[in-house]
């Protein structure tokens, strides 16, 4: 009688047919990240869950515990996130997925509006109210928003926020716009003249024709809390705890802070209170004319920060921001 004979290498783990790489945040504009997914194949009994450890990069085929790896797969930068997808075949073989990660580049993505309550501005002194109908307004192709003409002067400068009620349609249309609300100046021509962003995006020169219209330069920059929709921005930051430089640990990383205004409280004889607010004031952490400057200068605060598992033991870590309003 013969005896059955298996030949050594079965005990070891071979990449096989339907071994891929795929690029998952092409979406994004990032050609480089890679995930290599090698389809292997072992004898069963001889499959070891611990042959590589989490974070293993893929220098090597040896680093990779396998026979051998696809030409110009060897990369030093993809780190082993595990293997996936077990399951038996035939003559008592085990087939899984052995997955290897480049840490993803970090990414900055608008994605969508976003209904937030925007901190109330309080403490300013009253000034000169200023109001003006609108005699005209107009659109350059190439050129951010769009422009009016008062009929009265005002003194503006680029960077004020004024009150507008703009009714206005396309030459030849019936279809009337109609903007109410709050604009900030892009930038002043004269004193009857000057641009401002209205969340309408030209892709041809269009002439516009005025309905009717106003606008009004309130005398100081108060308001209650303001509900708004606002334009969100997620950026997305990867993390190899032990690979990232500065992380050795989870315990290393930070997720920052929501936009949380504050204000000391000083009482002759109690304790000092460091209390949340909802309204800026001359006295608060920002001050109302700090939260004024983060909006003209269009910067944006922290509504919603995480950190979750992407593959791995690689996390990411995502910040949601909104343009300040």
């Amino acid at each position: 009688m013969s005896i059955p004979y298996t030949q050594a290498s079965m005990a070891l783990v071979r990449a096989v047919d339907g071994t891929y790489i795929s690029y998952p945040f092409v979406d994004r504009g990032d050609t480089t990240t890679k995930v290599y997914n090698l389809a292997c194949t072992q004898r069963a009994s001889d499959y070891n869950a611990a042959q590589i450890d989490l974070d293993d990069n893929m220098s090597s085929a040896a680093n990779a515990g396998v026979i051998e790896l696809p030409s110009g797969w060897a990369d030093s930068n993809a780190y082993f996130v595990g293997d996936t997808n077990h399951s038996p075949i035939a003559g008592g073989m085990l087939q899984f997925t052995r997955t290897f990660a480049n840490i993803p580049a970090y990414s900055q993505t608008s994605i969508g509006s976003y209904g937030y309550t925007f901190p109330g501005l309080g403490g300013f002194a009253a000034g000169t109210l200023q109001e003006s109908d609108i005699a005209s307004v107009s659109m350059t192709l190439g050129t951010l928003g769009v422009t009016l003409v008062t009929s009265d002067a005002l003194t503006l400068v680029e960077g004020d926020k004024i009150d507008i009620m703009l009714k206005y349609k396309d030459a030849g249309s019936d279809f009337v716009y109609v903007i109410s609300g709050e604009v900030f100046i892009l930038s002043v021509a004269n004193s009857t003249t000057f641009t401002v962003d209205i969340g309408r995006y030209f892709d041809s020169q269009t002439t516009l024709t005025l309905v009717s219209g106003d606008v009004r330069k309130p005398s100081n920059e108060n308001r209650p809390p303001l509900q708004k929709q606002g334009q969100l921005t997620e950026s997305l930051t990867y993390i190899l705890p032990g690979v990232t430089v500065g992380i050795s640990s989870v315990d290393d990383i930070q997720v920052p802070p929501t936009f949380s205004p504050w204000e000391v409280v000083i009482s002759e004889g109690s304790p000092t209170q460091y209390n949340r607010v909802n309204v800026l004031s001359t006295s608060s952490h920002p001050t109302a004319a700090e939260y004024l400057t983060i909006m003209k200068n269009r910067e944006s605060i922290v509504t919603e920060s995480s950190l979750t598992k992407w593959l791995g033991n690689i996390l990411v870590q995502s910040v949601k921001t909104v343009k300040a309003q």
